[in-house]
């Protein structure tokens, strides 16, 4: 299960390098055309922004990998060691169900913007706000795995703690 989410996150990060490497060439070259040529592009705005909207909601589930989101555990952090691990049990199962409404609700909108060309490029709009879906799949896929990991461990903390009891 940790495998899964390891490759998901890589193919993540190796995404965002490209996606922010080509959005920086592009903003690039529009500084150029339009202050060094005066002949300014019309795509190159709304390009950079898809690639924004790409880049970011890839990096979310990069950052949830890694532990990096903002967390407020002033209150968390003085329950008793059981209860803290429950509640964060509870916190992980909100998340990925949270999650998943995102995950569908972006599949509907994708769904619903097939046929309407973005303004400058003429693309469908189901391809930039692919980007929901697919951020929120990644992010579920390492929500699912942080939930699995913490069963095992819970489960296995209570068979090493049932053996030592019983002898």
């Amino acid at each position: 299960m940790g495998r899964i989410s390891d490759i998901v996150n890589r193919i993540a990060e190796i995404a965002i390098v490209i996606i922010i490497s080509i959005m920086a060439v592009v903003v690039f070259v529009e500084v150029i055309f339009r202050y060094v040529l005066p002949l300014p592009l019309f795509w190159t705005e709304e390009f950079a922004r898809y690639c924004l909207v790409w880049s970011s909601l890839l990096g979310a589930g990069v950052a949830l990998k890694r532990g990096e989101h903002i967390a407020v555990t002033f209150f968390t952090d003085k329950f008793p060691k059981g209860i803290r691990m429950e509640t964060s049990l509870f916190v992980k199962i909100f998340i990925a169900a949270f999650l998943g409404v995102i995950f569908w609700g972006g599949l509907c909108l994708v769904i619903i913007t097939r046929h309407q060309l973005s303004p400058a490029m003429r693309i469908p709009m189901s391809w930039p706000y692919m980007a929901v879906p697919i951020g929120s799949l990644i992010m579920l896929v390492h929500e699912i795995t942080f939930i699995y990991l913490q069963l095992k461990e819970t489960i296995e903390s209570s068979r090493h703690n049932a053996r030592v009891i019983g002898r």
